[in-house]
């Protein structure tokens, strides 16, 4: 039986191998990788950042005002000079020459729109509130502004000024994102001209995408690869076969999340290889729904919780969190520390049930969905065995591709679901930011008047000390509250062949090739 499997695996390899390599030519310096969360929806820059794998493709396809380089350093990219006003609040970029890969010029305005699109009331993007730092840009998104108030213009083809409403010293990491990618046709959701290191050359729904070099860009000779397959195979087993017979060169995050067992096999190997990223795993919790809109319910499943277990065996390579958010995002130490408590957790559930005003025959099941990722399945199935285990409650587990997941977290439409949350610079501010609105990201559909307030205050306040305080406290209401069960924290942990160098990681963990070489 085991033969007839591994040959039909073998089969698969081989067919998506060769679906990229029939038009590679066998001779150039290609490098081959795997998209395990398979497909991408579009390659519309604002539609990417809600992936890794579409913020790691976005970067090889745009070139913004700055770049991360190899050594996690802001530098100028699509700008050739920036001049801050003394105040922090305007920043003026003059562009380089640059040409989009149909030849035509990049100019301060494809910024400008594509800019303001996403900050339009009528954009489905999902994370414009990135840009919320821009001078009427919360308020245009709103529709209590027009657009061409919003603090973004180009003056001339080679000068675009950027006002906030508030200093942020995280502005040139930020514009180094693909919310901040220039674009001719904003409005157009599928993309086919690139400002970038490369182009899409082929895209195969479902199968692979091609990239190759593009010749118009300004530093192209900084490009040692010439082309990028990308494969799209979303059976973890296939992707780490391929990875072993050498027709891909990277496995492991960000691209192909590895389970456990392959971790432990690549460290005996002595090829397992880590870059560490503040990134939190936090188990979201829909509070629109009955069972978990009481905050004594909420807590009680976080306490019955082992998070030391569960990195250990489930999800190696974080630390447990003790708090919302990663100490070297939020360092000053929170009055109380997550731990498991299963008498507390116990007690938590009795009080919950009489908020809610019902006994444990009527308390409804839940239900705790996961993707195909790596050890996705593990942690869902650990949740339901302690949940069952700690409060006799009914608790089921799905599954659901990752696509039409991390949608239905946008839209409300889950109940219980664990995913990785990182911030874009390294600030608490973005991460804690989501919860003071009930926006798209703002999975758990939860909302804290006190909260929101501390939030804005930090916002405005210039005293770096009293800013985190402000910040440590609104940590704290979300300590009481918990509308997510914080897990712990990650490291992202990979293996790729022996002769690739010079990949560049930025803060979120997106991984930028356009360095990269053999």
């Amino acid at each position: 039986m085991w033969k007839v499997i591994k040959r039909g695996i073998i089969l698969l390899v081989l067919f998506f191998s060769t679906s990229c390599q029939n038009k590679q030519d066998k001779t150039v310096n290609t490098l081959k990788i795997n998209f395990q969360e398979g497909d991408l929806p579009s390659l519309h820059p604002h539609a990417l950042m809600i992936y890794l794998r579409g913020i790691s493709i976005a970067k090889n396809l745009y070139e913004c005002l700055t770049r991360i380089n190899t050594e996690g350093q802001i530098q100028l990219a699509g700008a050739k000079s920036v001049d801050v006003s003394p105040d922090g609040l305007k920043y003026t970029f003059i562009l380089r020459d640059n040409h989009w890969s149909d030849g035509t010029l990049v100019k301060a305005s494809h910024y400008e729109k594509a800019w303001k699109e996403a900050l339009s009331p009528d954009s489905n993007c999902s994370r414009s509130d990135l840009l919320y730092m821009i001078k009427n840009g919360p308020e245009a998104k709103k529709g209590l502004a027009p657009l061409n108030t919003v603090g973004v213009k180009a003056l001339d083809d080679k000068t675009l000024t950027v006002e906030l409403a508030y200093p942020s010293p995280f502005f040139l990491e930020l514009v180094a994102q693909p919310i901040a990618a220039p674009l001719i046709s904003p409005q157009q959701k599928e993309q086919h001209i690139f400002n970038g290191p490369f182009l899409v050359d082929a895209w195969k729904h479902g199968d692979c995408i091609t990239l190759k070099q593009n010749p118009h860009f300004w530093d192209k000779n900084r490009i040692s690869l010439k082309q990028i397959d990308i494969y799209l195979v979303q059976d973890p087993m296939t992707s780490y076969s391929m990875f072993e017979k050498k027709q891909i060169d990277w496995t492991g995050m960000p691209l192909s999340p590895l389970s456990s067992e392959l971790i432990n096999q690549l460290k005996e190997e002595g090829s397992l290889r880590s870059h560490p990223v503040d990134r939190a795993f936090w188990v979201f919790l829909n509070t629109q729904h009955p069972a978990l809109s009481s905050p004594s319910i909420r807590q009680a499943l976080s306490l019955a919780v082992d998070r030391q277990a569960i990195t250990e065996h489930i999800l190696i390579g974080g630390k447990p969190l003790l708090k919302p958010l990663p100490t070297a995002l939020l360092p000053l130490p929170s009055q109380t520390t997550l731990k498991k408590d299963l008498s507390e957790a116990q007690t938590r559930f009795e009080q919950g049930l009489q908020e809610l005003g019902i006994d444990k025959k009527a308390f409804p099941p839940i239900v705790i969905s996961y993707s195909q990722q790596a050890n996705r399945k593990q942690l869902a199935e650990y949740l339901q065995q302690v949940w069952r285990e700690a409060f006799g409650i009914a608790v089921r587990v799905e599954t659901q591709e990752w696509n039409i997941l991390r949608c239905n977290l946008e839209k409300g439409e889950y109940e219980i679901c664990g995913v990785f949350e990182a911030a874009f610079y390294k600030d608490p501010m973005e991460l804690l930011e989501k919860m003071t609105a009930l926006t798209s990201n703002n999975f758990p559909k939860w909302l804290s008047t006190p909260f929101v307030e501390k939030v804005a205050l930090a916002k405005h306040q210039t005293n770096p000390k009293e800013r985190m305080q402000l910040l440590s406290e609104a940590e704290h209401i979300l300590m009481e509250q918990m509308p997510f069960i914080p897990i712990c924290s990650d490291e992202l942990i990979f293996s790729h062949a022996p002769g690739l160098k010079g990949y560049a990681f930025d803060y979120v963990g997106a991984i930028d090739f356009s360095y990269a070489s053999f």
